[in-house]
């Protein structure tokens, strides 16, 4: 497959390099090393990056996901100015280590397959050179003593010359024939040395020939002549070169074992002396501790022994001083090793002691989205790890620091963020702190606003932890009560109109909120759009919202005028459950109704029910303070159990079917509850 590498260092420039799924990260970087050498820039030190992720040597290509004709990102290690200073200074310094005979390992590795490369060139164009004396040898042969030597000479000369393989260290092989490299050096490899041993044997007979005639006078005739002599010296310079092509053939062999990267791929991800990168990261120059910072990163994500191993040689604390460095790069490789580290518990519990987190959480103020990405990262390893370590997290500004970074990160960071405030608030303590306030609910909304998904997700989750440990709090957020309304058009994920249902039920319980709510011009087109899913939950919900929304006749009026009968209607088509359907036709129902059912007494519901029957039923209303009552005040349970079809709105009294909104119908045989228990919680 083909990868495509852009780099800024390089903006007029595109690398491409031929890999395998299975590859190491470490041999895409060998092929840029190796056109970097092309360029006199083999010294520039960079990193690769695929969608927001720094990629690891050790790491394969399917393990991050990186598909065919994808585009990676070269990151210098430092910004632009600073690297050109230290490419500079590298081929300096690069030059005097060249005259002491001392490279660092990366290098000596490239510079040895550079070698091998070009060891390959020089055989396969030699080859070349070879099969021409072949050619020569094939027609002479034709000349000699054994003139029908030329047949297998000839074959072999052929298939030698058609498929031996063309190479050069810049573009690779060129042509097919470099598919079964391997076939052809061994059956050439063969079938020259065949050849070789059949010239050797025909050149031993014409000289043992010529030596026994002994050429008298030096006459030339008999076993003697010209053609005899002739042939054992053609037979004899052939033989040697097909010796010399056969030894070539078997080193082209073990040279086309070595593939771009097998050296320095071994140099990137063996294990490197942490002791002298921890003692460099302490002592060296600017550029050697950003050298050693990312030497650690590296090593730490090679697996758990590396991270026992550099927190046991005092790792730490020169992380922690790394981290405030005033270089980017120093303090963002720093990070990221911290972050790397954190994945072990005990190393988290060891970090939190030593007062990491009080130099950690302020990184989280940094201008720089990948170093408050990888902040963020490593506080949330803490948090949803341990739950004792949760305190610390907050203590000494902490919170503060997470709402600024809530507010200010990119989209990446703000997914991290919210699922560490999600983990906080599942502390009881630590929830109490944050609804007592205001500042984690406007960060909550913030991340809400947000146009990925999961980060809504765990921001309204947030949210609803936060309104069951402080209603008040919430409903005095007005900015979320336009967000949760607006929520519906800019996702279709049921799931998250579910959790913003919720958080609106918070703003209908309250009545002074809940003016508020029924002025909003998009309230009815928002609950119509919740209504059309399919979740009976939801339909609950929203059956609730609405019903808080008829406590007085004027909000009545309103719900009326805003005809939210309509949603209601809404959800008894798509209802799936007999309950969200009883809930919405009694809803509707109380809409319709021109009495103030939040007046009545503390009654049964027959006694409720009958109460608000006509006039005729006046007198028998008298006595329903009573709990047994009179004779008229209670209805007859037989007529009562009378045919109580699912959803009729049939009056208890009366066997014909009363209009629509009537008072008679909220006697339905669909319920005998009363209407104050639609109004309790959802179970």
């Amino acid at each position: 497959m083909l990868i495509y590498i852009q780099s800024p260092s390089f903006p007029h420039k595109t690398f491409v390099a031929l890999v395998q799924v299975t590859d190491a990260i470490a041999r895409v970087r060998a092929q840029l090393l190796h056109i970097l050498y092309e360029l006199g820039r083999e010294t520039h030190q960079f990193r690769l990056r695929y969608k927001g992720q720094y990629l690891r040597d050790a790491y394969t290509i399917e393990d991050y996901k990186i598909i065919d004709n994808a585009v990676i990102k070269m990151i210098p290690l430092s910004k632009k100015a600073q690297s050109v200073a230290d490419i500079k200074a590298n081929k300096d310094s690069q030059l005097l280590i060249k005259q002491d005979s001392v490279v660092e390992p990366v290098h000596e590795a490239l510079y040895k397959e550079v070698n091998i490369f070009n060891r390959r060139e020089s055989i396969c164009f030699n080859l070349q050179g070879i099969f021409y004396m072949h050619f020569m040898a094939t027609c002479l042969a034709a000349l000699t003593t054994y003139w029908y030597s030329f047949s297998w000479t000839g074959v072999i000369w052929f298939y030698g010359w058609y498929l031996a393989p063309m190479y050069s260290r810049l573009s690779g092989y060129v042509g097919s024939n470099s598919v079964y490299l391997k076939l052809f050096c061994i059956s050439y490899g063969i079938l020259a040395f065949l050849n070789a041993a059949a010239s050797c044997g025909l050149a031993t007979m014409e000289f043992i020939d010529i030596i026994n005639h002994g050429c008298p006078g030096w006459e030339f005739i008999g076993d003697c002549s010209h053609q005899k002599v002739f042939s054992a010296v053609l037979y004899s310079l052939h033989a040697l070169v097909l010796f010399a092509t056969d030894i070539m053939v078997w080193v082209l062999l073990a040279n086309t074992k070595v593939q771009t990267g097998d050296y320095i791929e071994k140099v990137l991800v063996q294990s490197r002396d942490i002791e002298q990168v921890l003692q460099l990261a302490k002592t060296g120059s600017l550029k050697d501790k950003r050298n050693a910072a990312f030497e650690l990163a590296s090593l730490a994500a090679s697996g758990d022994d590396n991270k026992f191993r550099i927190v046991t040689e005092g790792g730490i604390e020169v992380l922690i001083s790394l981290s405030l460095s005033r270089d980017v790069g120093t303090q963002e490789h720093a990070v990221e090793t911290i972050a790397e580290l954190l994945t072990v518990p005990a190393i988290q519990d060891n970090f939190v002691e030593m007062g990491g987190l009080s130099t950690l959480t302020p990184l989280l103020l940094s201008p720089h989205e990948r170093i408050v990405q990888e902040t963020a990262t490593a506080i949330n390893y803490i948090v949803s790890d341990s739950e004792d370590n949760k305190n610390a997290v907050i203590a000494d500004r902490g919170l503060d620091d997470l709402v600024h970074a809530a507010q200010k990160s990119g989209p990446e960071a703000q997914k991290i963020i919210a699922g560490i405030f999600l983990d906080l608030t599942f502390n009881s303590e630590i929830r109490t702190q944050m609804a007592a306030r205001s500042s984690p609910a406007k960060a909550m909304i913030e991340l809400t606003k947000s146009s990925d998904e999961e980060t809504m997700r765990l921001s309204l989750q947030t949210l609803e932890l936060l309104a069951l440990e402080s209603s008040d709090m919430i409903c005095a957020q007005e900015e979320l009560l336009d967000i949760l309304l607006a929520l519906p058009k800019r996702t279709v994920d049921e799931k998250l109109y579910l959790l913003a249902g919720k958080v609106l039920l918070y703003f209908a319980e309250n009545k002074q909120v809940c003016e508020n709510l029924l002025s909003k011009s998009s309230l009815r087109e928002s609950l119509r759009l919740y209504s059309k899913s399919k979740d009976a939950v939801l339909h609950k919900v929203i059956v609730k919202i609405i019903m808080y929304m008829v406590d007085s006749k004027e909000a009545k009026a309103q719900v009326q005028q805003m005809d939210l009968e309509g949603v209601l209607k809404i959800i008894k088509d798509n209802a799936t459950d007999r309950d969200v359907w009883d809930m919405a036709d009694e809803a509707i129902e109380l809409i319709n109704t021109d009495d103030d059912l939040t007046t009545l007494p503390t009654l049964s519901t027959i006694e409720k029910l009958h109460r608000m029957e006509p006039a005729a039923g006046t007198a028998a209303g008298n006595s329903s303070g009573n709990s047994s009552g009179s004779q008229s005040s209670l209805i007859d349970k037989k007529e009562f159990d009378k045919k109580p079809m699912f959803g009729s709105k049939t009056s208890l009294q009366m066997d014909k079917k009363p209009q629509f909104g009537s008072k008679a119908s909220l006697a339905s045989s669909g319920s005998a509850r009363s209407v104050n228990s639609f109004k309790k919680g959802i179970d």
